[in-house]
């Protein structure tokens, strides 16, 4: 399946639509985007968000992780001592997009065909991290 993220995605632009899709929004009967707090970008709360995706719509072996290329080297060297992303997958069980122009404040963990571009196509089908301010720290 090919994912409809390319070269030409504003990650700015689509994590800025994603995180006003929250599926808490008042008032909203229709499918909306899974958002919760991450406390920091660490192995816990990557698996807190794949929970909260998997208890909702999502199918789990699907799933992609996109990350800024900073929390990606974050994960890669505090968490596992691990020297790049392919490791990073084997070691979380989830394929892994790292995206220079992916906030660092934001985590996304989605279905490839969930968006196109900066468009939702499938809400229901993301899963939304938003970083705390001590995401950086350690």
């Amino acid at each position: 399946m090919n994912s409809r993220i390319d070269a030409e995605t504003d990650f700015e632009e689509l994590t800025a639509r994603i995180r006003t899709q929250s599926q808490q929004a008042p008032g909203s009967d229709t499918e909306r985007v899974t958002i919760r707090s991450l406390e920091a970008v660490r192995s816990d709360s990557l698996e807190s968000l794949l929970e909260a995706a998997e208890s909702e719509h999502l199918e789990p072996g699907e799933l992609v992780f996109v990350l800024s290329r900073a929390n990606a080297e974050r994960l890669c060297e505090r968490e596992f001592d691990i020297d790049d992303v392919d490791e990073l997958e084997s070691v979380l069980g989830r394929r892994i997009r790292v995206e220079d122009e992916m906030p660092d404040d934001t985590v996304l963990l989605l279905h490839p065909d969930a968006v196109e571009g900066e468009e939702l196509i499938e809400p229901e089908a993301i899963a939304c991290g938003i970083v705390g301010t001590d995401g950086t720290d350690d």
